[in-house]
């Protein structure tokens, strides 16, 4: 019996015993199939392994991996590790070596199922140059980022479920020294696009919906919070040009009433509540409501969601160039007023005030 023929009889005895959650598919001199997390589809990766000349004696085992789970990058960056492990074992049989490493390093990097995703967000925050940070947590198969802008942070921690991508990843504890209106608006758009990411639209056609497939929302959804905390700081009122945030986080308004309190809109910008509430209260009073007067739209407006999808339209949205006006109707809860009303409320701070000048001018 050859060498190449005892070891495939070796292996065939004693690959499913001796390394878990593999299962054999092909198992001859010429080529070896193993399956590797067969019963995790989320998980799966397939070995195809084939021994070359001069085997083992001068030359490795011949490896391929393939997996419609794993990025090429990681393929291809796994094969070399399997590669250059393999060159220990010259002259030994190598099959069930490279099969129990490769079975081990997905079982201890569990987070290489996003290789891409993450290597995509250290770039963006190079890009951004900003001293935002990411830490892996294979343990915990969770990734936490740590965004900041100015002196302002945003920490939040992503879990990547095992059925990753089609779960999405679930964000976990969101924490800040922004004003409370912004963490609510992070916290609650992030996990929105990861939602976004593996369910379909409500309104959908039977067409569109029968071709959805989930997509990977790691990246998507820390890319959000990365960009927004990083630009939150530099955001201006459209008013009064100053900038919305105070330099230190210290001197954030915190009483809802203060005209320095810090309110957001639909269109996506950033008010002091005190020319928010001025602007919306004087005239011009436009029949379909006040069009926000920010010089550009905002990039991450609620008109549109951070997928793509339109979700605003119509007549609140104004058909004026994206580098001109903002153009979206400004809407916020604490404002809800028919445009008669408004009309009728200056009209009485109007005839109020003429009565007041009337009784300093007879004092006088």
């Amino acid at each position: 019996m050859s060498f190449i023929d005892q070891e495939v009889t070796e292996f065939r005895a004693k690959c499913e015993k001796q390394v878990p959650h593999t299962k054999i598919i092909i198992c001859s001199n010429s080529l070896i199939r193993v399956d590797i997390y067969p019963e995790r589809p989320n998980r799966s990766m397939t070995m195809c392994l084939r021994f070359p000349e001069n085997y083992p004696q001068s030359t490795q085992i011949l490896v391929e991996l393939k997996s419609r789970v794993y990025s090429e990058m990681l393929l291809t960056e796994l094969t070399r590790l399997i590669d250059d492990y393999a060159r220990d074992f010259l002259g030994k049989p190598q099959a069930l070596q490279v099969l129990a490493f490769a079975q081990q390093y997905l079982t201890d990097n569990p987070l290489c199922v996003c290789l891409e995703e993450i290597k995509q967000l250290r770039a963006d925050i190079k890009t951004g140059g900003t001293e935002s940070q990411l830490k892996l947590k294979q343990k915990n198969k969770s990734v936490e980022l740590v965004a900041k802008g100015g002196r302002y942070t945003y920490r939040v921690t992503a879990v990547v479920p095992d059925s990753y991508p089609m779960q999405s990843v679930e964000l976990r504890g969101q924490d800040s020294n922004l004003p409370a209106v912004l963490v609510r608006y992070l916290n609650g758009q992030s996990k929105e696009i990861a939602r976004q990411c593996v369910e379909p639209p409500i309104r959908m056609s039977k067409e569109a919906l029968a071709n959805f497939r989930p997509v990977r929302s790691l990246q998507r959804s820390l890319k959000f919070c990365l960009e927004a905390t990083r630009d939150f700081h530099t955001e201006r009122c459209p008013i009064c040009d100053s900038t919305v945030l105070p330099e230190y986080p210290e001197d954030i308004e915190k009483d809802d009433n203060a005209d320095f309190f810090i309110e957001r809109v639909y269109c996506g910008h950033l008010f002091h509540q005190g020319c928010l509430k001025k602007y919306l209260s004087e005239p011009p009073f436009p029949k379909g409501g006040k069009l926000c007067p920010a010089a550009r739209r905002h990039p991450r407006s609620d008109a549109q969601t951070y997928m793509g999808r339109s979700q605003g339209g119509g007549a609140n949205v104004s058909k004026t160039p994206e580098d001109t006006v903002c153009g979206i109707k400004l809407a916020h809860d604490r404002w809800v007023v028919s445009v008669k009303t408004a009309e009728a409320r200056w009209a009485q701070k109007q005839a109020r005030q003429r009565e007041l000048e009337e009784v300093v001018d007879f004092l006088q």
